[in-house]
């Protein structure tokens, strides 16, 4: 029998699709009014909606992962999104700590890695619980 996958994992990777595709689309559909609501000081159409489209991708893979029940299935997926989200959360930091040298960051910004921390701490928990349960 195949290593299963834990249903908090299960549930991660749900809960994982509905944040990503509401930020996509908001990023693909609505980046302007998304920059204007949030006070980013900055708006570069074409990158909010190219990154709009890869939260979009990586909450489909996501969605596939939700429905698989083999663990060798979706590792790879766990794997990558580990990765985002640590490159993910030490790009919003610095951005945070560089990009406003003068003002105090947006309040997205804290929302944005409070996000990423909370999915990273759950992928990498799970990755090691289930590659220790081996």
């Amino acid at each position: 029998m195949r290593e299963q996958i834990s249903k908090p994992l299960k549930l991660a990777f749900l809960l994982h699709f509905f944040v990503a595709i509401i930020f996509g689309l908001i990023f693909l559909l609505f980046i302007e009014v998304y920059v204007n609501v949030t006070g980013w000081p900055y708006l570069d159409p074409i990158a909010g909606r190219t990154l709009g489209a890869a939260f979009i991708g990586f909450g489909m893979a996501s969605l596939l992962c939700w429905r698989e029940t083999e663990w060798l299935k979706v590792k790879i997926t766990v794997q990558m999104e580990i990765t985002w989200l640590i490159i993910g959360t030490v790009a919003q930091f610095w951005a945070a700590f560089t990009m406003f040298p003068s003002i105090i960051p947006p309040l997205i910004v804290w929302v944005n890695i409070a996000i990423m921390l909370v999915f990273c701490i759950a992928f990498s928990w799970f990755y090691y619980r289930q590659e220790l349960g081996k």
